[in-house]
Formats: structure tokens, C-alpha cells, sequence
């Protein structure tokens, strides 16, 4: 498609063409200039959590404006990538899941069962080959590419359903240990006493989560429904901290070191304040891939209505960012 570029006061505002008039809605949006960024087609400049003006430069991204799936930035996966055994899911991630049409990424989730579908997967040290009997199918994309510090971000759409695991994260491994962060996860959530399912927190609860060497540093808010709309979700990840934004506002921050809040600006200002190293936190360091996907848990957390199906997480973009 298109792009056209309108110019408010404070800021470029790129927009993929639609049927739409926007002679109507430029107005609007001339008055949304505070809380987003300033951007470009390759460049942007935002405000970060300490109120410092950060300029960024796009690295690696897909407007998904074609009619397939850019096999040069990813791969749609086939198979079983994760959970060889099925103990959380009996889905089969198939590439003919994964749509491109009309300027969205569509992950179609369906309602298929497939009996002794043979698949190969890694095991500690080699590929073992497996079977797996699954009762439905999703789609799942990986990055060719892996990034390293920078500023992640998606625009998109989540399905709702029981039972759906919505998630926007990065993974990678070196040496063995393995590097997570998780943008977002939008799965089945208990009522506030944890004590049964809750049908009205359903796409409503964001986990925001890290991972590195086998720990796991977890936190969630209890939000808006995220299937009713597209929404953007944000990570920077820098040498000292992680933070999470949802359109603009800032969710959640982690730092690299315990007791880091509110120090130095840079992890050298950090350590250097220290007589000896200070703990560290659940917190990645090394490359890692982009990963969008939609899990489904198996019986008894899984779908409760088969009628809902085909659905699908619609992505309009995603970017990745490093710092100018």
C-alpha cells in the first residue's frame, strides 16, 4: 500500500492508505502529539520513562503490505517447536495458518485435529523424531534475524477466546542458557482469588515476563480487552533495564541490578557506587529472535466454544529499533 505522511505541528504522522477520508480525521490527530512518538518511515524520536528525548533508528521491521509472508525476514514454523510432550497444549503450528493479505499479518487458530502427525524436535543434545495428536492448529513466526538491545514493538489485534495464549516475545539461547522476554502474553486468568476461571478477565490480563538461565521474574495488570481493538505494545531493552509500554504508557520496568531504581543513568553509574558486584536480577543479555504466535492449552483449560472458530491475532506491524 501507500503510505501518507501528514504533518501536525508537532510531529509526521505515517499512515498505511485505507477507504478512508482522512480529511475528517486529520484534525483528531494533529491533537494526539504528547504521549506518542515523533516518527518517521525509518526514524523516531520519543520521550523515555526518565523525560529524556531518545532518538531511534529502525533496524529491522515488515508492514506485512504484500500477499505473503517475506521469507527473507521469517519463518512461519511447522510442527511442534516447544513442549514435545503436550502437557500444556495440543496444537500443531502449521505454515498454511499464517495469512498476509489486505496490510495485516493474520494467525489464523482452527479447529483441526490431526491423529500421530509425525514432527522432529530438539532434545538436550540431537533432534528426536515424535508423534503428536492435536485437535487444533495455529500459526507461529520466527525472526531470520536476532536483535540484541534495542526498542521492540507491535501493533495488533488479539483473538478472544478460552483457552487462547496470545504472545509477542523474543527468545533466543547461547551456550546452552537461555534469553526471554515476553511483551506480552494474554492467556486464561483466575478470578482475584485464584480460586476459579474467570471469564470476565479474559484478554484483559497482561504478563509481562523475563527469563534468563532457568529463572523467571513474572508480572501482570489487570487491563482493558485487548481483543476489541488494535493496540501497541512497546519493550525497550537497554544494558541496565526493560520496560514495558502499552499505547504510550508505561506498565512496567526491570532493572538489571537489585536495588538499581532510582541511581545512576548507566549501569557504570550503577557499579561504580558499589564495593562489590550487586545481585542481579532475571534479566536477558544476549540476541534473540521475534517471535508472534497463538498457543491453546489442552483439556480441561482449552476452548470451551468451538463455534468461535477460525480466529485469528492480526498484526499491522512490527519494528525493531536501536538507538541513534
Amino acid at each position: 500500500m501507500d503510505l501518507l505522511l501528514f504533518l501536525c505541528p508537532q510531529r509526521t504522522i505515517v499512515m498505511k492508505s485505507m477507504h478512508i477520508n482522512y480529511s475528517v480525521i486529520l484534525l483528531a490527530i494533529c491533537f494526539i502529539v504528547t504521549a506518542n512518538p515523533i516518527f518517521s518511515q525509518n526514524e523516531m524520536t520519543r520521550i523515555s520513562s526518565a523525560g529524556e528525548e531518545e532518538k531511534w533508528t529502525l533496524s529491522f521491521g515488515d508492514e506485512f503490505d504484500g500477499n505473503k509472508l517475506n521469507t527473507e525476514k521469517w519463518t512461519a514454523q511447522e510442527g511442534v517447536p516447544r513442549d514435545p510432550y503436550q502437557e500444556a497444549a495440543r496444537v500443531w503450528y502449521s505454515k498454511s495458518n499464517v495469512e498476509v493479505s489486505n496490510g495485516l499479518l493474520k494467525l489464523h487458530v482452527k479447529n483441526d485435529t490431526l491423529v500421530d502427525k509425525p514432527f522432529e524436535i530438539w532434545i538436550t543434545d540431537r533432534m528426536v523424531p515424535m508423534k503428536a495428536t492435536t485437535y487444533f492448529t495455529s500459526g507461529e513466526i520466527h525472526s531470520n534475524k536476532q536483535m540484541s538491545f534495542g526498542l521492540y514493538e507491535i501493533r495488533c489485534r488479539i483473538p478472544k477466546s478460552k483457552g487462547l495464549n496470545s504472545a509477542f516475545w523474543m527468545y533466543g539461547e547461547k551456550d546452552g542458557v537461555n534469553n526471554e522476554i515476553d511483551v506480552f502474553e494474554y492467556w486464561d486468568v483466575r478470578g482475584p482469588f485464584k480460586l476459579a476461571y474467570s471469564a470476565k478477565r479474559l484478554c484483559k490480563w497482561h504478563n509481562m515476563t523475563t527469563h534468563y538461565n532457568g529463572r523467571m521474574s513474572g508480572e501482570g495488570y489487570l487491563g482493558e480487552d485487548m481483543s476489541e481493538g488494535f493496540h501497541i505494545f512497546t519493550c525497550v531493552w537497554d544494558e541496565c533495564k526493560i520496560e514495558w509500554w502499552v499505547d504510550g504508557d508505561l506498565k512496567r520496568i526491570i532493572y538489571r541490578y537489585e536495588g538499581m531504581a532510582g541511581r545512576g543513568k548507566s549501569c557504570g553509574d550503577f557499579l561504580d557506587k558499589r564495593r562489590k558486584p550487586p545481585v542481579e536480577d532475571v534479566f536477558p543479555r544476549d540476541p534473540m529472535n521475534i517471535i508472534a504466535n497463538i498457543g491453546v492449552k489442552k483439556d480441561p483449560g482449552g476452548p470451551d466454544n468451538l463455534n468461535l472458530f477460525p480466529v485469528a491475532m492480526e498484526i499491522d506491524y512490527i519494528r525493531y529499533y536501536q538507538k541513534k
